[in-house]
């Protein structure tokens, strides 16, 4: 929830005022009602007074109708002048309000969209308020125009620092005439012309009562998930799961952020503030817890690291004596399969000799018995191919003995052988968290505070990619990148006093925008790519 402001300017201060009401307001607490009905109530009111002549009318004259108040943390605003009104809204120490009537001690405000009654001493007004403006109020310039010029000094002349755009808010540090000082970010400051900006003084304003109630709600939302994850990562640390313990913690440090902006709401609301500061308590504990896991995580994986390499080398040892006795039968095998084939071949080798002898015994017996024609040498002749036959079967035997014996030494020889990448659009999403967390100068904090580079720094830090820390630094860091080809996730360089030039870096996110740390007033914001001309675009991934 962002701070309502009140603007006003010297021109809107004339004007004639109706006052009334009656009762008491004081910072006890009182019925609660919604806005809802409000105005036709005081308008019931004011009419019934005004019937009864006792409506006091008066010409207003500058800060006589503005109010600024002054309580120790604040003070209700209810729907009627007493303490039997009931509670609409709550006005802060140092809020500004428009008087709109008074009877009595009492004032009829309206403060941002909250409109009532309030005991008129809790206010200062007129010349006290006019003195106390200066101090509580911030002057800002609202540019006016399309595109607007920051130059160095007071001067249409003087060097351009920077450019702004049209309705870009500027805080203003001085004020020189027809020139205004400003503030662009934490290292950019110049003078505009108050030609093209409007000038108003911004104050905190009353809150509704609905308001007030939805950032309790919120803040005590934001607290019990930081209490939630605290639990979750002690859990965690106690199982020694570092990656939980850490999702636990980042979660925790997220909700205390969350209230910790809450808080900066409210500067005077004094119970907020005390929960912010349990629930930042509680996300620094969680964080402790994450350490304390990530190192019991660590030592366990040493130890099981320890005792997985022990077993391995027993299991290795093992392995080799199997691997030696497999060789060593494998090696037996195939010499027994080779002199098996020697003798195989052998074998073959005397029974192929002994068919050869036989048919040629054979042939010589039929030419005997074909040249004698006799019974007796054909009978001699057919024993011989007879003999001749089993001889050469006998060899064909001893040829596949051999064939089998040289296929078993070819099949133990090979059973031998045989034995012998999404990641820039995660960092963008990651790095626009941030925003609305505080500029801390040095800082690289993403939560309790960082400047410019430390942003950067920090968010590439959660992706595992180290840049250097400071802004000239990291602008020769990288790969360099036309601006015309950026891609979201590069980090884009400003001009500045800093090292090699530089003064200011930002992170693209797609869509002609940036996010950055800013300056202290606006701390991590989205800016359109334009509110300063980039002068170099550095990408530090692929």
């Amino acid at each position: 929830m962002r701070k309502a402001v009140w603007k006003a300017t010297a021109c809107c201060l004339a004007g004639a005022m109706t006052f009334a009401g009656n009762g008491v307001v004081t910072m006890a607490s009182g019925n609660i009602v919604p806005l809802a009905g409000l105005e036709s109530r005081i308008k019931e009111q004011k009419d019934k007074k005004e019937a009864a002549g006792g409506t006091i009318q008066v010409k207003a004259s500058g800060y006589d109708v503005k109010a600024i108040a002054q309580v120790d943390e604040y003070v209700n605003v209810r729907d009627a002048a007493g303490e039997e009104g009931q509670v609409i809204g709550q006005l802060y120490n140092n809020s500004a309000a428009d008087i709109l009537g008074q009877e009595g001690d009492w004032y009829l405000i309206k403060s941002g969209d909250v409109t009532g009654y309030v005991k008129s001493e809790f206010f200062a007004t007129g010349e006290q308020a006019k003195e106390l403006a200066g101090n509580v109020g911030t002057e800002m310039a609202t540019v006016n125009t399309t595109t607007l010029m920051v130059r160095k000094k007071a001067s249409a002349k003087s060097k351009v620092v920077s450019m702004v755009g049209d309705s870009q808010c500027l805080e203003i540090l001085e004020d020189a005439g027809d020139w205004v000082k400003v503030a662009v970010d934490s290292d950019v400051i110049g003078y505009v012309s108050k030609d093209y900006v409007d000038c108003s003084t911004q104050f905190v304003e009353a809150e509704s009562i609905e308001k007030v109630e939805a950032r309790e709600d919120a803040a005590k939302t934001a607290h019990d998930k930081a209490e939630e994850m605290l639990s979750a990562a002690v859990e965690a640390m106690n199982s020694a799961t570092a990656d939980e313990a850490a999702y636990a913690a980042y979660m925790a440090s997220q909700a205390a952020a969350e209230v910790k902006q809450l808080a900066a709401e409210q500067a005077f609301d004094y119970d907020l503030q005390e929960l912010a500061q349990n629930t930042i308590d509680k996300a620094n504990e969680a964080a402790y817890a994450a350490v304390m896991a990530e190192e019991a995580q660590k030592a366990a994986e040493a130890e099981a690291a320890a005792k997985a390499e022990a077993e391995a080398a027993a299991q290795a040892a093992a392995d080799a004596a199997a691997q030696a006795e497999a060789e060593a039968a494998a090696q037996a095998e195939a010499e027994a399969a080779a002199q098996a084939e020697a003798e195989a071949a052998a074998q073959a080798q005397a029974a192929q000799e002994a068919a050869d002898a036989a048919a040629q015994a054979a042939a010589e017996a039929q030419a005997n018995a074909a040249q004698q024609g006799t019974d007796e040498a054909q009978q001699a002749a057919d024993v011989a191919i007879q003999e001749a036959e089993t001889a050469q079967a006998e060899a064909d035997a001893a040829a596949q003995a051999q064939a089998d014996a040289a296929a078993q030494a070819t099949q133990s020889s090979t059973s031998d052988s045989s034995s012998t990448s999404g990641t820039r659009q995660s960092i963008v999403n990651f790095a626009l968290q941030f925003v609305g967390c505080p500029y801390v100068y040095g800082g690289t904090s993403l939560t309790n505070g960082a400047d410019c580079s430390g942003f950067t720094q920090s968010v590439m830090a959660n992706f595992g990619i180290s840049i250097p820390r400071t802004a000239g630094a990291q602008s020769v860091g990288g790969r360099a990148v036309s601006l015309s080809n950026i891609q979201p996730g590069d980090l884009l360089f400003y001009s500045g006093s800093g090292d090699y030039g530089i003064g200011h870096v930002t992170m693209y996110i797609g869509n002609g925008q940036v996010v950055h740390a800013s300056t202290s007033r606006t701390g991590i914001i989205v800016s359109d790519i334009g509110y300063r001309t980039p002068c170099a675009a550095r990408s530090y991934i692929d």
